[in-house]
């Protein structure tokens, strides 16, 4: 039996909840018995699953102290601890790296691999300085400890090699979609390839996915709009910033073709996709490492755009910056890169059949599955 250990219920709508998801599924189908435990239940009354689950999951008893989540004393967490079954940690979460230590200390020999999502860029004040002590005991763990890390992108590889993972102790298992997921974005692309190449002249529509929260940057997508030559930008996702986004995209010149859905179903989301022509999330911290829904895009020929960030992999996922001969371009050039593939069909094209074959090389299932067998035991 494999463990797993994660802050939030899986599947969710967020990349670590989903990679576990996959994850389970996948080892479940290989006929191992798996259990996922996480700090953060399903939630009162619990929300419906965006994914279908088959895996066990069990929510741990803990305190919140903010958004700190510490594990409480409990039969499930005492068996947890003294199992010698294999253990799974995802991080960035201070209190799974405690109960990785406190596992190793009883069980010495019991195999612990960590799987690191991301890096964190540690803010100012006290908050930040726990982070950064937190991040460099991580770190330090992960060089000395753990039997295996694995991470999602060679960019998240290299900087743990220079944190001093050993590169034999060391995975790079990109993310991947679902199957259903991936079967709908394949038939979303022969239905795109069906119509035909995009037109000059044809109405050019912006996409952004994710949370509404600061380090997202949804604010500049929404003021390189009217520069970049699109004609509709949709906005898809809820958070504490909405609000605020919502007024500022009503007092531009193109507030009338910003459209905020909030957040929208596998299905609608889906749909939504498919009739988009370009993916930006303009992320700015190192948090955002990956960005599943830039899969979900390529798989159906949607070019994706992120921008290049220490200790970051959103970049590499896309690579659209360098498709589009801008590969060291930043925030400040986002009207310029949208507007050259607004106003030039056959880069667009160039563009969307890149992405599709990126997706088929790095990130299929099947791939996905070959890189799988390199999680052991």
């Amino acid at each position: 039996m494999t463990i797993q250990l994660l802050r939030e219920w899986p599947p969710g709508y967020g990349g670590v909840e989903r990679v576990a998801h996959e994850l389970a599924v996948a080892w479940q189908a290989m006929g191992r018995e798996v259990r996922t435990y996480c700090l953060q239940g399903p939630g009162r009354p619990p929300v419906s699953d965006p994914l279908p689950v088959t895996y066990h999951r069990h929510p741990l008893r803990r305190l919140a102290f903010g958004q700190l989540l510490l594990p409480l004393p409990s039969r499930q967490l005492i068996r947890l601890l003294v199992t010698r079954d294999p253990l799974h940690v995802h991080l960035p979460c201070p209190s799974l790296l405690a109960v990785c230590v406190v596992a190793r200390v009883l069980r010495p020999r019991r195999w612990i691999r960590l799987h690191w999502h991301a890096f964190l860029e540690p803010g100012t004040g006290p908050g930040g300085r726990l982070v950064a002590v937190y991040q460099w005991l991580a770190l330090r763990w992960a060089a000395a400890e753990a039997d295996q890390v694995v991470t999602t992108s060679p960019v998240l590889a290299t900087a743990l090699i220079a944190e001093g993972v050993k590169p034999q102790c060391l995975v790079v298992l990109p993310c991947c979609l679902g199957e259903c997921q991936e079967r709908q974005a394949d038939a979303a692309w022969e239905r795109r390839a069906a119509r035909g190449p995009r037109q000059d002249g044809d109405p050019f529509r912006l996409l952004y996915v994710g949370r509404l929260d600061s380090y997202k940057r949804v604010e500049w997508l929404i003021t390189a709009f009217p520069a970049s030559g699109a004609e509709e930008l949709h906005i898809v996702g809820d958070g504490p910033r909405r609000r605020e986004l919502e007024l500022m995209a009503a007092c531009s010149s193109h507030g009338g073709h910003v459209i905020f859905h909030g957040r929208l179903n596998e299905r609608q989301k889906q749909q939504l996709l498919e009739t988009s022509d370009l993916l930006v999330l303009p992320a700015d911290r190192s948090n955002e490492a990956f960005g599943i829904v830039q899969l979900e895009a390529m798989a159906c020929g949607v070019p994706a755009l992120a921008f290049g960030r220490e200790r970051s992999g959103m970049a590499w996922v896309g690579n659209l910056a360098a498709v589009v001969g801008r590969p060291d371009a930043g925030p400040d050039e986002l009207p310029q890169i949208v507007a050259s593939l607004v106003h030039d069909p056959d880069l667009w094209a160039k563009a969307s059949l890149a992405a599709r074959q990126r997706f088929m090389l790095l990130f299929s299932r099947k791939v996905w599955k070959q890189g799988l067998e390199a999680l052991l035991p």
